[in-house]
């Protein structure tokens, strides 16, 4: 797992961020003023990448967080069952397990690939490791 470390203040919408654990995308953010006595503030509100959880934290704007990097790939369908997928990775040859995509569109294709083998033996999917865990993003069938 490889996470890097940047200042508050310089994360935009969009980015990814570690709260909690768990890699977060930034949905929005929003920087108050410093008072009296003390340092202006950024407000971060992001949703959880694996568990879709909305999550809020205020920060001050000089303090260092966590970013974790996001390792790309695309991978072969091994086979199907019904709680993982198992995929081979095509630069590696590295074989894991992942779990299901939370999006239902995702859902629907493996469904329809898991009912046709020869059809699963010429798709590939698109993932991203970040933060120890793998989430597929992207389903190419040929």
């Amino acid at each position: 797992m490889s996470i890097r470390r940047t200042e508050i203040q310089k994360l935009k919408t969009g980015q990814y961020i570690m709260v909690d654990d768990e890699p977060c995308q930034i949905k929005a953010t929003e920087r108050s003023k410093s008072g009296k006595h003390g340092h202006a503030k950024v407000r971060v509100v992001c949703v959880g990448v694996f568990d879709n959880n909305k999550r809020s934290l205020t920060i001050p704007s000089g303090h260092m967080c966590d970013i974790p990097e996001i390792i790309k790939g695309t991978a072969q369908i091994s086979f199907i069952e019904d709680t993982s997928i198992n995929i081979m990775d095509l630069e590696s040859y590295e074989s894991m397990d992942v779990n299901w995509p939370v999006e239902e569109e995702l859902k629907k294709k493996l469904k329809e690939l898991q009912q046709d083998p020869g059809k699963m033996s010429l798709a590939q999917l698109e993932y991203w490791k970040l933060a120890g865990k793998t989430l597929v993003t992207r389903i190419i069938i040929n």
